[in-house]
């Protein structure tokens, strides 16, 4: 399959996913507090990425502006040093097409910045509660900090119509939905979205 048939039937995908992820943030719509303006899900993460979710957000960044292209570079160029600094060590950073407080590249996001905000399940059965849970957004008023656990009895107190529900949506999981096998999709290595990023927007020249 060449590139260009893969990245058609991956965006086909994500218009399937995207669609359910919106029926699951309106049944759990109590909870969310995700709205335009708010990024902190774009700043301090690592952003994992496989190289046909990379390959779909560098078509995005192709498509942008020559303005708004020199801006991402320029945050990609800040980012690399900083990155050299922190060898060996979690680089937690701002995702370099955040401009302004919000995504300039947001129809061709990765599966991770997608299903963020809810509560996801692995494979395993282990739970992941979105951190702004402790910065008083998204389930803050049902999550104890403490015990990290959902409180099930402020559930009642508080009046919510629905419980808190996790959600089948890490990217191991999402990455190999049957569907996505019918497709014959092949995600390819997973690393740090600016481990993408550098190599192919900035040259050996850049420092």
């Amino acid at each position: 399959m060449n590139q260009e048939e893969l990245l058609k039937r991956y965006e086909y995908y994500l218009n399937v996913i995207s669609d359910e992820l919106q029926r699951i943030f309106e049944y759990q719509k109590e909870y969310i507090c995700c709205q335009n303006g708010c990024s902190g899900c774009c700043e301090k993460g690592m952003y994992p990425y496989s190289k046909l979710e990379a390959d779909y957000i560098l078509l995005g960044y192709s498509r942008l502006p020559e303005e708004i292209k020199e801006i991402v570079k320029n945050n990609l160029k800040k980012l690399k040093k900083e990155l050299e600094e922190h060898k060996g060590d979690n680089f937690l950073h701002d995702c370099p097409f955040l401009i302004n407080g919000s995504c300039c590249v947001y129809l061709y996001r990765g599966i991770i910045c997608r299903t963020f905000g809810l509560i996801t399940e692995n494979s395993e059965g282990k739970l992941t509660i979105p951190y702004c849970a402790g910065t008083g957004l998204n389930y803050s008023k049902v999550y104890d900090t403490e015990k990290k656990m959902i409180l099930e009895e402020n559930v009642e107190k508080l009046g919510y119509k629905v419980m808190p529900k996790a959600y089948n949506l890490s990217r191991e999981n999402m990455m190999h939905l049957s569907f996505a096998e019918k497709l014959e999709i092949e995600f390819g290595e997973s690393k740090m979205l600016i481990e993408w990023l550098i190599p192919a927007l900035l040259d050996d020249k850049t420092s």
